[in-house]
């Protein structure tokens, strides 16, 4: 697995450290293709008689002075109170189950409440007391969150209660937003060196013959393997700015910049509410600008170094050497062959536009490799290694992988996923091409999860957050797992790079 400058980094981290104690896998971020992409028919509304207002029109402002709007109405948020006396925190008795928080809350935990205001509602714990015990972390009560104390935070902006997980939440079911096609609108190339190019000389053309190949020993190289380094200073998302301002169209009529992964994590959440995460927000001339944020992670055992490795050198074999150059002494284009050493610095990113529902984005996300199609168009193709599947695995492969393979490859329009099986020891055992609409078919069946779950989810998530922020100011936005809700809190900064690249535009 590779990111792009924080584009899919956080991803493929979760996904090598959760599967090796289970299910082990290594993965890749990168999609996109240029064929029209549609929601499958399952998810298509109906036709209306009268078509919607379209709040991107270039006569039509309304969405950069108001609020969002879209068939999901964004939650009414209460309005704030006065922060409340110490001795209001009691612990009133309420009722509810496990997860609940009523009005008021149980005998909560620590960081309970209960539903009346912005202070209850959704504690950091789970439940309240089972088998006769009361968890510090928990919290009694009914309807969404923990219930308890929970105390005031005043950089708290803005909080958005979640419903049900996945389809178990009608509204969501039945309200699939129109998608547009996603389209590449520009790219850039990082190379060994670390110099980046505004063009594609460091995308990979896809090695067809890998379908037919087995046996090939995925720990090859791994001494010589160059990690990926750590952007501390946010420069890949200053990269994909500068291919903006270079080459991309002005962000006037678009509502967010960011990198895929961002969109991964949002779309995701609509069924995964067990991993947090956090982004920057930063509104700046009406275009909110999503900043990749890390999260703390556990330093990687030598064996998970080793199982990442392998989707790199999985890449490897699945594809011919980039289109790479460097320049001699005289200026002169030399082509850099030397493709022994696997780096996972080196990489090319698409920048593609789209839209869900009302909202505008433009988006930087990794590409693995490409295939010529007849036309002559580059169709992108997803790289993914994983374990072996057996009658024990396949399940929670088809639940939980194939739903984060389907959302970051349908956001950026590509059309087909090669996976790599393996077996423990890092030994290809076969390779199989997917169509990302034959994954949705797969699971459709075993009612897993739906695709158009995961984008009026987006949608609804969008429409709160672009109507919750302001002109230029700052905010982190993040996922609180065990209170089921997100929350926008006020952050005392912009990322260098953001306020670089708007003194560029001037």
């Amino acid at each position: 697995m590779r990111s792009t400058n924080e584009e899919d980094e956080e991803i493929e981290v979760d996904d090598d450290e959760e599967d090796e104690e289970e299910e082990e896998e290594v993965e890749e971020e990168g999609d996109i293709d240029e064929e029209i992409v549609e929601v499958e028919e399952d998810y298509n509304q109906p036709e209306e008689e009268e078509e919607e207002k379209d709040l991107f029109n270039s006569d039509d402002e309304d969405y950069a002075k108001t609020k969002a709007e879209s068939a999901l109405k964004p939650p009414r948020l209460p309005p704030p109170q006065s922060f409340p006396k110490r001795q209001d925190f009691h612990e009133a008795s309420g009722g509810g189950g496990r997860f609940g928080g009523g009005r008021g809350g149980g005998r909560g935990g620590r960081f309970g409440g209960g539903d009346r205001d912005r202070y209850g509602g959704g504690g950091y714990g789970g439940g309240g007391p089972r088998h006769g015990r009361h968890h510090n972390s928990g919290g009694g009560g009914g309807g969404g969150g923990g219930g308890g104390r929970r105390f005031f935070n005043e950089n708290l902006v803005a909080e958005m209660k979640l419903g049900a997980p996945g389809h178990n939440d009608a509204n969501l079911r039945n309200k699939c937003p129109q998608i547009q096609e996603p389209s590449q609108l520009a790219c850039f190339s990082r190379m060994r060196d670390g110099s980046v190019y505004m063009d594609d000389r460091g995308l990979r053309r896809f090695r067809s013959d890998i379908l037919n190949e087995e046996g090939a020993d995925l720990n090859e190289g791994f001494e010589s393997f160059v990690e990926k380094k750590e952007d501390v200073d946010g420069s890949g998302f200053g990269d994909l700015l500068a291919c903006l301002r270079k080459k991309g169209p002005p962000l006037d009529n678009i509502h967010f910049v960011t990198f895929r992964n961002n969109l991964n994590k949002i779309l995701g959440t609509a069924y995964n509410r067990s991993d947090p995460w956090e982004m920057g927000v930063h509104k700046r001339r009406n275009t909110v600008y999503l900043f990749v944020r890390k999260t703390p992670e556990r330093e990687q055992t030598e064996h998970q170094r080793r199982c990442c490795y392998w989707g790199y050198s999985f890449e490897r074999l699945a594809t011919e050497q980039p289109r790479s150059y460097s320049k001699s002494s005289n200026g002169a284009k030399r082509a850099a062959s030397d493709d022994s050493v696997v780096d996972a610095n080196v990489e090319f990113c698409a920048v593609i536009r789209t839209k869900i529902g009302p909202h505008r984005f433009i988006m930087g996300a990794e590409m693995d490799c490409y295939e010529q199609g007849r036309d002559g168009r580059k169709n992108f193709i997803e790289l993914k290694t994983t374990r072996e599947l057996d009658a024990r695995t396949i399940d929670r492969f088809e639940r939980e992988k194939l739903l984060k393979f389907w959302i970051q490859s349908f956001l950026a329009g590509v059309p087909r996923i090669v996976f790599g099986f393996r077996d423990d020891q890092g030994i290809l055992v076969r390779t199989e091409m997917m169509s990302t609409k034959e994954i949705t078919q797969r699971v459709k069946l075993k009612h897993f999860w739906e695709g158009g779950v995961c984008l009026a989810f987006a949608d609804q998530v969008f429409c709160w957050l672009y109507g919750s922020v302001k002109e230029n100011e700052d905010y982190l936005l993040r996922f609180l797992p065990n209170a089921n809700r997100l929350e926008l809190l006020r952050a005392d900064s912009c990322p260098e790079v953001i306020t670089k690249h708007l003194e560029e535009l001037l």
